[in-house]
């Protein structure tokens, strides 16, 4: 194994803790169990700012035998990018899925199983506009199901 050493200031160091604790907080949500590979480099990571700054943001758990960030800096993360990019990933996520209802709805079922044509992406560029813009005004109020 090859081992590689990269020189940087305290503050990029802090700025890479935040990077691996988003990082492996969006690798791991989803699942059951946690990615070694990930959280053996946040780890490392985590490790080397304790040593640089052993009473800042990162606190050592001996019963675990971990590093993590004090809650404070978590929460800090936590409400500063994890919930930004959750509401924006939200209304992105909520834009494609009704777009692509209303492509369904226009063109078939079949119109997801295969590249679409030049008419069909400036039809699928107008229905996005025409649901963010809706969504914008009238927010989730707007959306009605019917039977």
């Amino acid at each position: 194994m090859s081992y590689y050493t990269i020189e940087v200031t305290k503050e990029q160091l802090r700025t890479m803790v935040a990077s691996m604790f988003l990082s492996t907080w969006m690798v791991n949500y989803p699942k059951q169990e946690l990615d070694e590979e990930f959280e053996e480099v946040r780890n490392l990571v985590l490790s080397t700012y304790h040593s640089a700054d052993p009473q800042g943001e990162v606190e050592y758990q001996s019963f675990a035998d971990v590093y993590e960030l004090t809650q404070d800096r978590e929460n800090d993360l936590m409400e500063n990018v994890v919930q930004e990019y959750d509401e924006h990933s939200f209304w992105d996520q909520l834009i494609e899925k009704l777009s692509q209802k209303e492509m369904i709805d226009a063109f078939g079922e079949e119109i997801l199983n295969r590249p679409l044509s030049e008419e069909e992406v400036g039809k699928q560029i107008e229905i996005e506009k025409s649901v963010e813009e809706k969504l914008e005004k009238n927010g989730l109020w707007a959306l009605t199901w019917d039977d």
